[in-house]
């Protein structure tokens, strides 16, 4: 029983663990990679079911070493911009095609979901254990 209580602790740590790896990994590209503005290409508006739309971004930046164009997406709000406006993102040097757009705390949401989550589920798991322990279940 003891590896189906683990097990579960585990599967609702993992949404937490994704997103905070996301994070640092945006974190450190913004810390350590160069800094460029992209050009917005092409917008692709998409609405969500039974909520608003948001824009899909594709934004061509240049590696400054090499001259070559690199393509990032970026989800953004509705007319947030406009075709062939500039956005500020950060790549690595070595690997140009990993890079960063500042979010100004976009993933704090979903960072503080995934807590809750993880929250709810060790409790849940505590719970259960006290049932099974008392004879309840």
């Amino acid at each position: 029983m003891l590896f189906i209580y683990i097990f579960m602790i585990l599967l609702g740590a993992l949404p937490l663990a994704i997103v905070g790896r996301k994070m640092w990994v945006a974190t450190k590209i913004q810390k350590e990679g160069t800094h460029t503005n992209g050009i917005i290409k092409h917008i692709n508006t998409v609405r969500i079911p039974k909520g608003a739309w948001i824009d899909r971004l594709t934004i061509e930046y240049t590696d400054r070493a090499t001259g070559k164009p690199y393509y990032a997406k970026a989800t953004v709000t509705h007319r947030k911009y406009k075709y062939s406006d500039t956005i500020d993102l950060a790549y690595l040097p070595k690997q140009p095609a990993k890079y960063a757009i500042d979010s100004k705390g976009g993933n704090a949401g979903m960072l503080i979901f995934s807590i809750l989550i993880f929250l709810f589920v060790i409790f849940a798991v505590y719970k259960i254990r006290e049932m099974v322990e008392t004879g309840q279940m």
